[in-house]
C-alpha cells in the first residue's frame, strides 16, 4: 500500500531554512471567487436587437420598457406635475393655493413611471419564466416577490392621493410617497430584525427557511429582471449568500441603512408639509424624495463597490467564513 510521503522537520532547519520561511518563499495559492454578474447585456442592446429583429417583440419590448422606465418615473412623477401646477398657480395664485381639478390632474400622472415599470416587469416574467424567473417558480403567474411587493406600494399611493385631491386636504395629498415608503419601512424593519421562517416560499427560498433581509430580495430580482442576468444571476447570488458570512452581514446593514433612510425622508417630508404653504411644499416635497434616493442610491453604488472588493480579497486570503 503506497504510503503518503513524511517531510523531516529536523532536515528543514539543519539546511538552514525554517518551515515559516518556507512557506513564505513559495507562491500562495490564489482563487478568485466567482463573479455574480457574468452576462454582458444591457437594455440598450436589446433596444437595437428590438429594431433589427421583429419576431423578437414579446422578449424586447419588455427590455425598451425596462430602459425608459427611469426617464418615464422623472418625467411623469416630477417634471409633468410640477409643471402643470406651477403654470396653473401662476394663472390663478396667489389664493387659492390649490384645486380639485389641479390636484385630480397631477394624480393621474403619478404613478405612470411606476406602472410603465411594473408592467415591463410582468410582461418579461411571464414571457420569460424559464429565462428569468425565481428559482423556485411553478408558474408564470408566481412572478417574483419583488413585483408584488412593487405593486402593493403603488396601489398604497392611490388612496392618499386621490382622498387629498378630491377632498381637497393637501397635507393628506403630499404624504402620498410617505405612505410608500413607510410600508417599505416596515418591510425592512421585519425582515432584518426578526428573521422568521417562511410559511410559504419566497423568491428562490424554500419554505421553512429564515427569511432574508429586504434588500437581499431586490436586489435579487431587479439585477435578475431587469439588469437582464437571469436565473444564473439567482443561482450564484443565493449559493454566495448561504456559504459567505461577510456577504450576508453586508445585506443587514445595507437593509438597515435604507431602513433609516426611509425613516429620514419622512421625516423631512413631515417637516416640509407642516412648516410650508402649499405651493412651496408641492414641488419641495418630491424635489427631496428624488434628491434623498439619488444620494442613496450613489451610497449604495459605492458600498457595494468597496465591500466587493472587501470579500474578493478575504475569499482569495481564504478567510471567508461559511
Amino acid at each position: 500500500m503506497a504510503t503518503r510521503p513524511t517531510h523531516s522537520r529536523g532536515a528543514t532547519v539543519a539546511s538552514g531554512v525554517t518551515v515559516a520561511s518556507s512557506r513564505r518563499s513559495l507562491p500562495s495559492l490564489r482563487r478568485r471567487e466567482t463573479k455574480l454578474m457574468q452576462k454582458k447585456a444591457h437594455p440598450w442592446q436589446h433596444l437595437g436587437r428590438f429594431q433589427r429583429h421583429t419576431c423578437c417583440v414579446y422578449a424586447d419590448l419588455t427590455c425598451a420598457g425596462i430602459t425608459l422606465g427611469l426617464p418615464m418615473v422623472l418625467l411623469f412623477d416630477l417634471v409633468v406635475p410640477c409643471i402643470a401646477y406651477y403654470v396653473w398657480y401662476d394663472n390663478h395664485g396667489p389664493n387659492p393655493k390649490y384645486d380639485r381639478g389641479i390636484l385630480g390632474g397631477a394624480v393621474a400622472c403619478f404613478g405612470f413611471g411606476e406602472l410603465w415599470i411594473l408592467l415591463a416587469r410582468v410582461w418579461r416574467l411571464f414571457f420569460r419564466r424559464e429565462e428569468c424567473a425565481p428559482l423556485l417558480s411553478r408558474n408564470r403567474w408566481e412572478l417574483d416577490a419583488t413585483s408584488w411587493v412593487y405593486g402593493v406600494a403603488v396601489l398604497i399611493a392611490v388612496p392618499p392621493f386621490v382622498i387629498g385631491a378630491e377632498r381637497e386636504i393637501p397635507e393628506l395629498y403630499l404624504y402620498s410617497p410617505c405612505f410608500i415608503f413607510g410600508f417599505l419601512a416596515i418591510l425592512m424593519f421585519i425582515t432584518t430584525l426578526f428573521p422568521f421562517k417562511l410559511p410559504i416560499g419566497i423568491n428562490s427560498q424554500a419554505r421553512g427557511t429564515r427569511i432574508r433581509p429586504f434588500v437581499f430580495y431586490a436586489a435579487e430580482d431587479f439585477i435578475a429582471v431587469d439588469g437582464l442576468q437571469d436565473r444564473e444571476f439567482r443561482v450564484r447570488y443565493n449559493e454566495r449568500y448561504e456559504h459567505n458570512a461577510m456577504f450576508r452581514r453586508f445585506f443587514f446593514w445595507l437593509t438597515l441603512f435604507w431602513f433609516f433612510g426611509c425613516l429620514i425622508y419622512i421625516g423631512c417630508a413631515s417637516a416640509i408639509i407642516w412648516t410650508l404653504e402649499f405651493n412651496h411644499a408641492f414641488g419641495l416635497i418630491f424635489g427631496i424624495l428624488f434628491s434623498w434616493i439619488g444620494v442613496w442610491a450613489f451610497i449604495t453604488w459605492r458600498w457595494v463597490k468597496w465591500e466587493m472588493r472587501r470579500e474578493r480579497k478575504a475569499f482569495e486570503e481564504g478567510t471567508v467564513d461559511a
